[in-house]
């Protein structure tokens, strides 16, 4: 199965560390997944996934570089004090849900798994890679052209520790999430980061 590796983002690793991050450099991880930043506008501008044909592609406008690894580098990586437990997943915005969606499955080798009316006219579908999901949304707010990477959400095993750690300048207040069980605090967006960024509670096994 496709595995994330990397994903690369314009701007300033201060900004970052203003939430908790540690860097080595100009990279620094979210449980298994690299972080690398550039000098360059603040945002998301590609992403390294590991997956069964390598090549640098295009993918419906998502700068994509794949590689033959599908193994990700396993570390202990935190946030503030706390351990983050995974990359949730990533928001790719589109204005063409199904040309994206089949465009990510015909590079990546992956398939759909789930779609959901959000209402308001956003439909929201779900492609799971190894250790993550893409979240691949579209709604009447997407009014570019294309597909573009637009924001994520780690989970951390303490997230009220690490919200009260950061304080109400830097985030929200936890609230729950759309899953069930599950809080999320939000980085606003005057921390800099130019991507937008949550931070959640882990999942809640539901037995399935």
């Amino acid at each position: 199965m496709a595995v994330l590796l990397a994903l690369h983002a314009g701007g300033q690793t201060k900004s970052w560390e203003s939430i908790g991050l540690k860097f080595d450099g100009f990279s620094c991880y979210l449980a298994d997944v690299a972080l690398e930043i550039h000098e360059g506008t603040p945002g998301l501008t590609g992403w390294t996934i590991g997956a069964e044909h390598p090549g640098v592609f295009n993918i419906d406008g998502i700068a994509t570089t794949v590689v033959a690894e599908t193994h990700p580098h396993v570390t202990s990586s935190p946030c503030g004090t706390e351990k983050i437990t995974g990359l949730d997943h990533v928001v790719v915005m589109t204005d063409n849900l199904d040309r994206t969606c089949d465009a990510l499955c015909q590079h990546l080798g992956v398939e759909v798994r789930r779609e959901r009316d959000a209402g308001k006219g956003v439909v929201q579908r779900f492609i799971k890679l190894s250790n993550t999901i893409i979240e691949v949304v579209t709604g009447p707010h997407v009014t570019t052209p294309g597909a573009s990477l637009w924001g994520m959400v780690i989970s951390v095993d303490n997230m009220e520790t690490w919200a009260a750690q950061c304080g109400p300048d830097i985030t929200s207040t936890p609230k729950q999430a759309t899953q069930p069980g599950r809080l999320i605090s939000t980085v606003r967006s005057g921390v800099g980061l130019g991507v937008p960024f949550a931070v959640m509670t882990p999942h809640v096994p539901t037995g399935d």
